[in-house]
Protein backbone atom coordinates (compact mmCIF):
# COMPACT_ATOMS: atom_id res chain seq x y z
CA UNK A 1 0.00 0.00 0.00
CA UNK A 2 3.06 2.39 1.08
CA UNK A 3 4.36 1.78 -2.30
CA UNK A 4 1.22 2.52 -4.20
CA UNK A 5 0.41 5.95 -2.43
CA UNK A 6 4.52 6.74 -3.11
CA UNK A 7 3.96 5.83 -6.73
CA UNK A 8 0.77 8.05 -7.17
CA UNK A 9 2.41 10.86 -5.82
CA UNK A 10 5.47 10.92 -7.90
CA UNK A 11 2.63 10.55 -10.62
CA UNK A 12 0.56 13.74 -9.16
CA UNK A 13 3.68 15.39 -9.23
CA UNK A 14 4.80 14.71 -12.59
CA UNK A 15 1.44 15.77 -13.58
CA UNK A 16 1.43 19.09 -12.36
CA UNK A 17 4.53 19.77 -13.75
CA UNK A 18 3.78 18.86 -17.27
CA UNK A 19 0.95 21.18 -17.13
CA UNK A 20 3.30 23.96 -15.85
CA UNK A 21 5.72 24.12 -18.28
CA UNK A 22 2.93 23.37 -21.23
CA UNK A 23 1.43 27.02 -19.77
CA UNK A 24 4.43 28.30 -19.77
CA UNK A 25 5.11 27.67 -23.00
CA UNK A 26 1.43 28.81 -24.12
CA UNK A 27 2.40 32.06 -22.14
CA UNK A 28 5.92 32.25 -24.48
CA UNK A 29 4.01 31.50 -27.24
CA UNK A 30 1.43 34.60 -26.70
CA UNK A 31 3.53 36.82 -25.67
CA UNK A 32 5.94 35.79 -28.82
CA UNK A 33 2.61 36.73 -31.21
CA UNK A 34 2.30 39.87 -29.29
CA UNK A 35 6.11 40.73 -29.54
CA UNK A 36 5.03 39.85 -33.30
CA UNK A 37 1.96 42.34 -34.24
CA UNK A 38 4.40 45.30 -32.21
CA UNK A 39 7.07 45.15 -34.42
CA UNK A 40 5.25 44.52 -37.78
CA UNK A 41 3.82 47.97 -36.77
CA UNK A 42 0.07 46.69 -36.45
CA UNK A 43 -1.64 48.29 -33.24
CA UNK A 44 -5.05 48.28 -32.04
CA UNK A 45 -6.82 51.56 -32.19
CA UNK A 46 -10.10 52.02 -30.34
CA UNK A 47 -12.46 54.90 -30.99
CA UNK A 48 -12.25 57.39 -27.88
CA UNK A 49 -13.14 60.69 -27.31
CA UNK A 50 -11.99 63.37 -24.80
CA UNK A 51 -14.85 65.16 -22.23
CA UNK A 52 -12.96 67.28 -20.37
CA UNK A 53 -11.66 70.77 -22.09
CA UNK A 54 -7.89 71.21 -21.71
CA UNK A 55 -6.32 67.90 -21.39
CA UNK A 56 -2.77 67.62 -21.04
CA UNK A 57 -1.30 65.42 -24.53
CA UNK A 58 2.51 64.75 -23.20
CA UNK A 59 5.52 63.28 -24.44
CA UNK A 60 5.78 60.64 -21.79
CA UNK A 61 3.35 59.52 -19.51
CA UNK A 62 4.22 61.15 -16.18
CA UNK A 63 2.62 64.91 -15.27
CA UNK A 64 6.68 66.49 -15.38
CA UNK A 65 6.78 65.49 -19.10
CA UNK A 66 6.85 67.78 -21.93
CA UNK A 67 3.00 68.78 -22.98
CA UNK A 68 2.98 68.55 -26.77
CA UNK A 69 -0.48 70.17 -27.14
CA UNK A 70 -4.16 69.81 -25.31
CA UNK A 71 -7.50 67.91 -25.91
CA UNK A 72 -10.90 70.20 -26.30
CA UNK A 73 -13.69 68.76 -25.19
CA UNK A 74 -15.54 66.24 -27.66
CA UNK A 75 -12.15 65.92 -29.72
CA UNK A 76 -12.04 62.40 -31.14
CA UNK A 77 -8.54 60.67 -30.74
CA UNK A 78 -7.64 56.93 -30.90
CA UNK A 79 -6.33 55.00 -27.65
CA UNK A 80 -3.83 52.43 -29.12
CA UNK A 81 -4.42 49.95 -26.27
CA UNK A 82 -1.68 50.75 -24.01
CA UNK A 83 -1.28 52.32 -20.48
CA UNK A 84 0.29 52.96 -17.72
CA UNK A 85 0.93 54.59 -13.99
CA UNK A 86 2.49 57.82 -13.04
CA UNK A 87 4.33 56.59 -9.71
CA UNK A 88 5.58 60.40 -9.07
CA UNK A 89 1.91 61.99 -8.95
CA UNK A 90 -0.85 60.46 -7.13
CA UNK A 91 -0.89 56.79 -9.34
CA UNK A 92 -2.34 58.92 -12.07
CA UNK A 93 -3.15 56.55 -15.16
CA UNK A 94 -2.14 57.52 -18.80
CA UNK A 95 -3.18 56.27 -21.80
CA UNK A 96 -1.25 56.34 -25.10
CA UNK A 97 -3.16 57.87 -27.53
CA UNK A 98 -3.00 59.26 -31.17
CA UNK A 99 -4.75 62.22 -32.45
CA UNK A 100 -6.70 62.88 -35.78
CA UNK A 101 -3.50 64.41 -37.39
CA UNK A 102 -1.37 60.98 -36.63
CA UNK A 103 0.68 62.59 -33.50
CA UNK A 104 1.10 60.08 -30.97
CA UNK A 105 1.59 60.72 -27.14
CA UNK A 106 -0.10 60.19 -23.60
CA UNK A 107 -3.30 61.85 -22.01
CA UNK A 108 -4.43 61.40 -18.28
CA UNK A 109 -7.53 58.79 -18.23
CA UNK A 110 -9.73 60.76 -16.08
CA UNK A 111 -10.78 63.54 -19.41
CA UNK A 112 -11.36 60.35 -21.39
CA UNK A 113 -13.55 57.95 -22.14
CA UNK A 114 -12.58 54.80 -24.25
CA UNK A 115 -14.76 53.09 -26.78
CA UNK A 116 -17.18 55.76 -27.36
CA UNK A 117 -17.93 58.72 -30.43
CA UNK A 118 -19.11 62.21 -29.59
CA UNK A 119 -22.50 63.28 -29.62
CA UNK A 120 -24.36 66.85 -28.17
CA UNK A 121 -27.65 67.35 -27.06
CA UNK A 122 -29.85 69.29 -29.65
CA UNK A 123 -32.66 70.21 -26.45
CA UNK A 124 -32.85 69.90 -22.42
CA UNK A 125 -33.70 66.28 -22.18
CA UNK A 126 -33.75 64.05 -18.93
CA UNK A 127 -31.60 61.56 -18.43
CA UNK A 128 -33.02 57.93 -17.77
CA UNK A 129 -30.96 55.41 -15.48
CA UNK A 130 -31.76 52.86 -17.68
CA UNK A 131 -33.25 52.44 -21.20
CA UNK A 132 -36.22 52.40 -20.25
CA UNK A 133 -39.13 55.52 -19.92
CA UNK A 134 -40.11 54.13 -16.57
CA UNK A 135 -36.35 54.98 -15.12
CA UNK A 136 -36.58 58.83 -15.73
CA UNK A 137 -34.01 60.58 -13.16
CA UNK A 138 -33.96 64.03 -11.86
CA UNK A 139 -31.09 64.96 -13.89
CA UNK A 140 -31.08 66.47 -17.64
CA UNK A 141 -28.95 67.77 -20.68
CA UNK A 142 -29.11 71.14 -21.63
CA UNK A 143 -28.76 72.17 -25.02
CA UNK A 144 -25.23 71.84 -26.32
CA UNK A 145 -23.81 69.93 -24.23
CA UNK A 146 -21.17 67.44 -25.19
CA UNK A 147 -21.36 63.65 -24.25
CA UNK A 148 -19.41 60.89 -25.08
CA UNK A 149 -21.57 57.80 -26.58
CA UNK A 150 -20.60 54.96 -25.80
CA UNK A 151 -23.27 52.17 -26.64
CA UNK A 152 -26.75 52.04 -28.52
CA UNK A 153 -29.49 49.64 -27.89
CA UNK A 154 -32.66 50.08 -29.76
CA UNK A 155 -33.37 54.16 -29.55
CA UNK A 156 -31.30 54.71 -26.92
CA UNK A 157 -27.64 56.24 -26.21
CA UNK A 158 -25.69 55.31 -23.40
CA UNK A 159 -23.51 58.27 -22.37
CA UNK A 160 -20.96 59.68 -20.30
CA UNK A 161 -21.22 63.69 -20.00
CA UNK A 162 -18.52 66.38 -19.37
CA UNK A 163 -15.94 65.75 -16.59
CA UNK A 164 -17.88 62.54 -16.04
CA UNK A 165 -20.48 64.48 -13.89
CA UNK A 166 -23.39 62.80 -15.74
CA UNK A 167 -23.87 59.41 -16.74
CA UNK A 168 -27.34 57.24 -18.01
CA UNK A 169 -29.28 56.75 -21.26
CA UNK A 170 -31.02 58.88 -23.48
CA UNK A 171 -33.10 58.94 -26.42
CA UNK A 172 -31.29 58.72 -30.03
CA UNK A 173 -33.37 61.22 -31.45
CA UNK A 174 -32.12 63.48 -28.96
CA UNK A 175 -28.53 63.86 -29.76
CA UNK A 176 -26.94 64.96 -32.92
CA UNK A 177 -23.62 63.02 -34.17
CA UNK A 178 -23.09 65.66 -36.45
CA UNK A 179 -19.71 67.62 -36.98
CA UNK A 180 -20.61 70.52 -37.49
CA UNK A 181 -23.53 70.77 -34.64
CA UNK A 182 -20.40 69.47 -32.36
CA UNK A 183 -18.04 72.30 -33.09
CA UNK A 184 -20.42 75.08 -33.16
CA UNK A 185 -21.27 73.22 -29.12
CA UNK A 186 -17.71 73.70 -28.34
CA UNK A 187 -16.93 77.15 -29.88
CA UNK A 188 -20.14 78.21 -27.52
CA UNK A 189 -19.23 76.63 -24.75
CA UNK A 190 -15.49 77.65 -24.04
CA UNK A 191 -17.00 81.29 -25.36
CA UNK A 192 -19.62 81.87 -22.85
CA UNK A 193 -17.28 80.73 -20.65
CA UNK A 194 -15.20 83.34 -20.83
CA UNK A 195 -14.92 85.99 -17.48
CA UNK A 196 -14.73 89.72 -18.87
CA UNK A 197 -16.86 92.26 -19.13
CA UNK A 198 -19.06 91.42 -22.23
CA UNK A 199 -22.72 90.72 -21.31
CA UNK A 200 -24.06 87.13 -22.56
CA UNK A 201 -26.33 88.85 -25.42
CA UNK A 202 -22.73 90.86 -26.23
CA UNK A 203 -21.08 87.29 -26.59
CA UNK A 204 -24.20 85.32 -28.49
CA UNK A 205 -23.76 88.49 -30.43
CA UNK A 206 -20.46 87.82 -30.91
CA UNK A 207 -20.26 84.23 -32.11
CA UNK A 208 -23.35 84.59 -34.70
CA UNK A 209 -21.42 87.00 -35.89
CA UNK A 210 -18.14 85.44 -36.45
CA UNK A 211 -20.06 81.90 -36.62
CA UNK A 212 -17.85 79.35 -39.01
CA UNK A 213 -20.68 76.75 -39.06
CA UNK A 214 -23.94 78.58 -39.81
CA UNK A 215 -25.38 75.29 -41.12
CA UNK A 216 -25.81 73.91 -37.35
CA UNK A 217 -28.79 73.15 -35.31
CA UNK A 218 -27.81 75.19 -32.26
CA UNK A 219 -27.77 78.65 -34.81
CA UNK A 220 -31.38 78.79 -34.45
CA UNK A 221 -31.08 77.82 -31.03
CA UNK A 222 -28.72 80.52 -29.83
CA UNK A 223 -31.09 82.68 -31.89
CA UNK A 224 -33.73 82.38 -29.47
CA UNK A 225 -31.95 82.29 -26.17
CA UNK A 226 -30.19 86.23 -27.54
CA UNK A 227 -33.93 87.20 -28.30
CA UNK A 228 -34.53 86.26 -24.71
CA UNK A 229 -31.93 88.08 -23.58
CA UNK A 230 -32.86 91.05 -25.32
CA UNK A 231 -36.65 91.13 -23.74
CA UNK A 232 -34.78 90.59 -20.26
CA UNK A 233 -32.53 93.47 -21.19
CA UNK A 234 -35.73 95.91 -22.16
CA UNK A 235 -37.36 94.74 -19.55
CA UNK A 236 -34.43 96.04 -16.89
CA UNK A 237 -34.40 99.46 -18.98
CA UNK A 238 -38.08 100.00 -18.68
CA UNK A 239 -38.08 99.27 -14.83
CA UNK A 240 -34.76 100.95 -14.66
CA UNK A 241 -36.45 104.16 -16.03
CA UNK A 242 -39.97 103.33 -13.50
CA UNK A 243 -37.96 103.49 -10.61
CA UNK A 244 -36.44 106.71 -11.68
CA UNK A 245 -39.26 108.32 -12.51
CA UNK A 246 -41.10 107.50 -9.17
CA UNK A 247 -37.86 108.78 -6.94
CA UNK A 248 -38.13 112.02 -9.29
CA UNK A 249 -41.67 111.98 -8.43
CA UNK A 250 -40.66 112.10 -4.42
CA UNK A 251 -37.94 114.58 -4.81
CA UNK A 252 -40.56 117.14 -6.17
CA UNK A 253 -43.26 116.07 -3.53
CA UNK A 254 -40.47 116.58 -0.89
CA UNK A 255 -39.62 120.24 -2.58
CA UNK A 256 -43.49 121.46 -2.13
Amino acid sequence: MKRNKFGNKIVFICLIATILILSCDSDKSEKHKRAKITESGIVNKIPSVCIWDGIAFRNEPFRKSVTLSTLNLGESFYYLDTCTIDSTYRNQKYLRIELSDGSVGWAADFGLVINAKTGVAKSQVPVYKRPDLLTISNQQLSPMDIVAVTEERDNWYKFTGEKKRLAGWIKISHISMNEEDIAFASIVKSKLAIKDDNSLLDKIQDILDENPYPNSVFVETLNKIAQEEKKKKQLEEIMMEQNWNRDRGKGSDRDK
